[in-house]
C-alpha cells in the first residue's frame, strides 16, 4: 500500500467513528465497525486495529461517559 492509500483508509476509519457518535457525542463500536465494513469492503487486521484505535481515542470503550 503507499502514501494515498494508507490516508483513505485512516479518512474512511475516522469518518466511520464520526458518524457512528449518538446524541451524547459517544461512538458506537458496533456501527463503526458496520459502516467501516461497508466502506472498505472488509476489514483487515491492520484496519480492525486502526478502527479500534479511533474508537478509544475518541471514548468509546469508557464507561464513565454513560449518564
Amino acid at each position: 500500500m503507499g502514501f494515498l492509500d494508507d490516508m483513505v483508509k485512516a479518512f474512511s476509519m475516522l469518518v466511520a467513528v464520526e458518524a457512528s457518535k449518538d446524541s451524547t457525542g459517544k461512538p458506537d463500536p458496533f456501527t463503526a465497525t458496520v459502516i467501516a465494513t461497508g466502506a472498505r469492503e472488509n476489514l483487515s487486521f491492520n484496519g480492525t486495529l486502526l478502527l479500534g484505535t479511533f474508537l478509544g481515542a475518541q471514548g468509546a470503550f469508557d464507561d464513565s461517559n454513560d449518564g
